[in-house]
């Protein structure tokens, strides 16, 4: 083989390597990219504005109907599940962020997203919540969230839920939405094996609450003894 057909042959190669190489730059520059969904969903889920916050929202929900929560989605819906509780901007000696409806839409796609992360979160969270609307649908995604030990899920539902038992006014919802989260977690276990779910499944029975939430308290109790033979 010539000299110069040698040379031209290396030329080629060296010419065809450049491309690959510029190639993969160029993929992976546009992979590190922030694309406009993740940019809107982290803009909107910062601020402290209730519309802003609710856009994020819509969103993330749109990623999840995908299947995507990479990104900007999980840490988006920390925050939002927290705004007002853990996540405050206080103006004017008061709370600017509290927000219950972004909680409660933010738990719902929690409960969607549906690994250990997230339940994670939301066991965190309703330690803190102060709001009947959102408490409910925290524990309800709670409760939806498969796990293979779910010890701390029903400790973290009974504790939060006995402290609304217990206060001036006990909530219907928060009651309901801790009794079918019991019961949903228990089918899977087959069957409630922590004493104080069962102390707070008679207490709502027996207590404050509206006719069809005690009724609900009293089935489940009767499931379990159904469990139990």
């Amino acid at each position: 083989m010539s000299l110069k057909i040698t040379a031209f042959l290396a030329v080629l190669f060296v010419a065809a390597a450049s491309a690959v190489v510029a190639q993969a730059n160029g993929q992976a520059q546009q992979s590190a990219t922030p694309t406009v969904e993740a940019m809107m969903i982290r803009t909107n889920s910062i601020s402290a504005d209730r519309a802003q916050n609710m856009l994020a929202l819509s969103y993330t929900a749109a990623a999840i109907e995908r299947g995507n929560v990479d990104g900007e989605v999980m840490p988006a819906l920390e925050r939002l599940v927290m705004v007002g509780l853990r996540s405050r901007t206080v103006a004017g000696g008061r709370v600017a962020n509290n927000f219950p409806d972004v909680r409660r839409e933010a738990a719902r796609q929690l409960g969607l997203v549906g690994t250990e992360e997230a339940r994670n979160i939301l066991i965190q969270v309703i330690a803190f919540e102060n709001e009947p609307i959102a408490l409910q649908e925290m524990i309800t995604s709670i409760g939806a969230i498969e796990s293979d030990d779910n010890s701390l899920a029903v400790t973290a539902i009974v504790r939060t839920a006995g402290r609304w038992h217990r206060s001036p006014a006990p909530s219907n919802h928060v009651a309901l939405a801790t009794i079918n989260a019991l019961e949903r977690i228990s089918g899977r276990d087959g069957g409630i094996t922590n004493a104080n779910a069962f102390q707070y499944l008679f207490d709502v029975a027996r207590g404050p609450y509206i006719p069809v939430v005690r009724a609900r308290a009293n089935e489940v109790l009767d499931s379990q003894r159904e469990h139990a033979q």
